[in-house]
């Protein structure tokens, strides 16, 4: 009986450890995560600016060299 007991308490354990790597400790379709759809955009989005503050900051360079 007493194994009976552990070993459940055991698959519970290992459940609960294997959902939280899993998820992150958050539960799937939290408000936030939004769909793959937004959250591919927002990260085309932030690739886009951080092209585009890279190039700024080439190009200050640029003329900053050239002066």
């Amino acid at each position: 009986m007493g194994r009976l007991i552990m070993g459940i308490i055991t698959i519970a354990i290992v459940g609960y450890l294997g959902y939280r790597s899993m998820y992150g400790g958050r539960m799937p379709g939290a408000e936030g995560a939004g769909t793959p759809k937004q959250r591919l955009d927002n990260v085309q989005k932030a690739a886009n600016r951080i092209e585009d503050q890279q190039q700024k900051a080439a190009e200050d360079a640029l003329k900053k060299a050239a002066e």
